[in-house]
């Protein structure tokens, strides 16, 4: 198919280039006259994609790729240069002007593979008309699974053999590098031979949007083939984070519905199709990633999640249930009966009790909050814990809007009053994302936060100035300690007596408790800045009345009681001040 210049020209022009590429997924925002955002030919963190509305042009900063609308549809939906300029002329209504005569403009080099890889699927469906076939066609009937769903998703076999695949490719004329590119074939290192990728496998055919072959799942037929699923590898034509299998099948269905089925596998895809839920699509060969929701969000706007009945099906649930949520899409989970998977949910329950199955589906909100309180005990601190849990997936919500909506959602499903969820929402959003855990043992008292850096210093000050020990017995507990190395050395310390601190000598412990002594050497040998004493226990003393004082809020059911907690804080306060000021008297001496 040939265009003359100026229809290409008309085409190009009538492209408007933000629109195009934001269809595809790709978030672009304005700077400027420009619009940046995530290269989508590139692995990368830091946008580096520019689109230049005024001239139709793309070009990334990072992996250099650029163009105008054509280039970036042929580059992403790995069109020839004739199906991007007629996909973008029918975008454009713009009439085919086609142009007879004249050289025909060569194929890009992805045709080639995409021819090598459409012989390969002809190739592998007529392997099951076939004696060699039998084994697949004996399995596909064992799985009751209907021919008419065979010839629907080109179901094929790859014959038993080393060099089956390769030797009737190179009969078609396509060499050993379109056929390595694709994935269809190895390299030995022993022998430097080339032999076939799949061998003696059920081949499930890999689809694109267009529908053209872009890779293969397979299914071993022999109990001691290792792995039981083989995908093709990573090509230029398959990413398998950018690919849905069944997408194309139920393209139509999607569109019109306005929804996607995500289940496991391939046989269940074809199982939903078979009953007319031709929504339903599947990762290929790999955990569901963000790049697969933002293929929804193109097609879709709800996704429902299918989960098997095992342990397995239910902590993929609760994973994919945090990738979900903050996600600007709705989502719901739905968890099979113990022991079933698709497919044989619908052998023995049928459309119908697939039907009922899907109005029990739980919102993916509703379903991560129940299934965190489940993990943690019915009381006041296991609703800490599991808002604790919960609070890293919310910080994850950009929208300011929804992200209130849904703290307000979860404080109303977990009893928690909403001014607290918000509060302790800030307060991890202050935390730096990227700082790493800190080490709770006195070995590595440099990285200490600074909560434990107030425990540590004074600690270092009891055991240096003596004269503290009678006065911080009376108003510190062990249980206040918050890092749990010092709250057992405070703990072993508080059984010696006040005498033994007024000329403290640590290696009098040596003999009688050595592991106490390597405690409070390493706490002596530390060095520290000078500090004081004083506000550090203030510090510690007040992080545990904030948090007494979130207890009695969550055990509030009314204003008043509320109220009554927040006199009672004040009073404490009032109090530690007071303690305070008999420390800062003592120091004075």
């Amino acid at each position: 198919m040939q265009f003359s210049k100026d229809f290409i020209r008309k085409v190009a022009e009538a492209t408007e280039l933000v629109d195009l590429i934001s269809e595809r997924g790709i978030t672009l925002k304005r700077a400027g006259a420009n619009y940046k955002g995530l290269c989508p030919f590139h692995s990368e963190k830091t946008p580096s994609f520019n689109v230049n509305p005024e001239r139709g042009f793309f070009h990334c900063f990072g992996c250099s790729a650029s163009g105008d609308g054509i280039k970036f549809l042929m580059q992403f939906d790995r069109l020839s240069f004739a199906e991007a300029i007629e996909e973008l002329a029918n975008r454009a209504s713009i009439p085919l002007e086609i142009q007879s005569g004249g050289p025909r403009l060569p194929n890009p080099d992805e045709d080639r593979g995409l021819r090598c890889l459409r012989e390969a699927a002809t190739f592998y469906r007529e392997k099951l008309s076939v004696p060699e076939g039998e084994n697949a066609v004996n399995y596909l009937h064992k799985r009751l699974v209907p021919e008419s769903m065979w010839v629907q998703f080109q179901i094929g076999m790859s014959p038993d053999e080393w060099q089956g695949t390769l030797n009737c490719l190179q009969q078609k004329k396509i060499s050993l590098e379109e056929m390595s590119r694709t994935g269809l074939i190895k390299v030995s290192e022993k022998s430097g031979r080339h032999y076939d990728t799949f061998r003696g496998r059920l081949m499930f055919p890999i689809k694109d949007i267009r529908g053209r072959c872009i890779g293969f799942g397979a299914r071993a037929m022999k109990p001691d083939d290792k792995p039981k699923y083989l995908n093709s590898p990573e090509t230029s034509y398959y990413q398998k984070s950018q690919i849905l299998y069944g997408l194309y099948e139920g393209l139509s269905s999607i569109r019109k519905l306005r929804r996607m089925i995500f289940v496991e596998g391939y046989l269940d895809v074809i199982r939903l199709h078979e009953n007319g839920f031709t929504e339903a699509v599947a990762p290929c060969g790999t955990a569901l990633t963000l790049d697969h929701i933002k293929i929804v969000q193109r097609h879709a706007d709800t996704a429902i999640l299918l989960f098997d009945g095992d342990t397995a099906g239910k902590n993929a649930a609760l994973r994919y249930a945090h990738l979900m949520l903050p996600i600007a899409l709705e989502s719901y989970i739905l968890t099979l009966p113990e022991g079933e998977d698709p497919d044989t949910f619908l052998l023995n329950h049928g459309k119908e009790g697939f039907d009922d199955l899907l109005d029990r589906k739980v919102p993916t909100l509703d379903y991560l909050v129940q299934q965190t309180l489940k993990k943690f005990p019915d009381s006041v601190q296991g609703r800490i814990q599991g808002l604790e849990e919960l609070l890293p997936t919310l910080q994850e919500i950009q929208d300011p809007k929804r992200r209130q909506l849904t703290l307000m959602t979860i404080g109303e499903r977990m009893s928690i009053p909403p001014g607290l969820l918000s509060k302790e929402l800030k307060r991890k959003e202050n935390k730096s994302l990227h700082k790493k855990q800190k080490n709770d043992t006195v070995t590595c008292l440099s990285n200490n936060t600074k909560v434990s850096q107030d425990e540590q210093w004074l600690l270092q000050s009891l055991l240096r100035k003596g004269k503290l020990w009678p006065k911080v017995r009376e108003h510190l507990k062990s249980e206040e300690f918050q890092t749990p190395h010092f709250q057992l050395l405070y703990a072993k310390l508080l059984e010696l007596p006040d005498e033994a601190f007024q000329s403290f000598d640590p290696y009098t412990l040596e003999e009688s408790d050595p592991e106490l002594f390597q405690s409070v050497m390493l706490i002596l040998t530390e060095e520290i800045p000078s500090h004081d004493f004083g506000l550090s226990l203030k510090r510690i003393k007040e992080r545990n009345l904030e948090l007494k004082y979130q207890e009695r809020l969550l055990c509030s059911d009314s204003d008043e009681e509320r109220a009554q907690a927040g006199a009672k804080r004040r009073k404490e306060e009032k109090e530690l001040k007071e303690v305070k000021l008999i420390f800062d008297n003592i120091m004075a001496l």
